[in-house]
């Protein structure tokens, strides 16, 4: 007799679940090779099962799209970790090496070991809770533009390059990163807004650096 286990669907508490140290991730134009490390951080032995599909780019219409032949290979695809455990997900890169960004959804399961062995112990269905976890990666094209356009006095940052960027806005002169406005801006995108006028400080992040748009009022207090 066939023996049926269901499946239901949790979202990932903070607390006591998988973890990773970012909900999005990138891949430098200058490299085929990612890895993360990913921790077991709940008191029980869990399965993991990884997957990962292609979409067309993040957000709200965002539409899932066929792996080219060959283009991603990540490990591993099954691993048992023990309370406080980690692994290593690795990705190597082996699409075209042109001007396109690429946007992938990585998905790591995670089920209670127990709760599989009872699964195949059992000849009555039984409710397994598991853990999913989604991920970003973002793959920059090989052949990278950075580029941008922005209209201080309409207030409007157009992103003009073939790669993405990180967009900071602060309140005020005072204010911290950490009650910043803070978004990404992807290839061909724009963004207006009465916060992109003013003296306040409002930067582009990428590439481990922030430019600075526009007269910001730490230079107005320096003169």
């Amino acid at each position: 007799m066939m023996k049926l286990a269901l499946c239901l669907v949790l979202l990932v508490s903070p607390a006591r679940a998988i973890y990773l140290s970012s909900s999005v991730f990138t891949l430098e134009s200058d490299s085929t090779f990612f890895s993360r490390q990913f921790v077991n951080n709940t008191k029980n032995t869990n399965l993991y099962v990884i997957s990962a599909y292609r979409i067309n780019k993040p957000g709200i219409d965002e539409r899932p799209l066929p792996l080219e032949n060959g283009e991603i290979m990540y490990t591993p695809l099954k691993k048992i970790i023990e309370p406080g455990g980690w692994e290593y997900f690795k990705i190597i890169y082996r699409g075209p090496a042109d001007d396109r960004e690429r946007y992938y959804r990585i998905v790591i399961k995670e089920i209670p070991a127990d709760a599989m062995a009872l699964s195949n112990q059992s000849k009555t269905p039984l409710i397994s809770p598991i853990v999913a976890l989604d991920t970003i990666l973002v793959i920059r094209p090989r052949q990278m533009r950075f580029t941008y356009h922005y209209d201080r006095q309409a207030g409007v940052l157009k992103n003009t390059g073939n790669t993405y960027f990180r967009v900071m806005i602060h309140k005020s002169c005072d204010d911290k990163d950490d009650t910043a406005k803070v978004f990404n801006l992807l290839p061909g995108e724009k963004y207006a807004g009465t916060d992109l006028l003013g003296l306040h400080r409002k930067f582009i992040i990428a590439f481990n650096q922030y430019t600075r748009l526009g007269e910001q009022c730490f230079e107005q207090n320096a003169n």
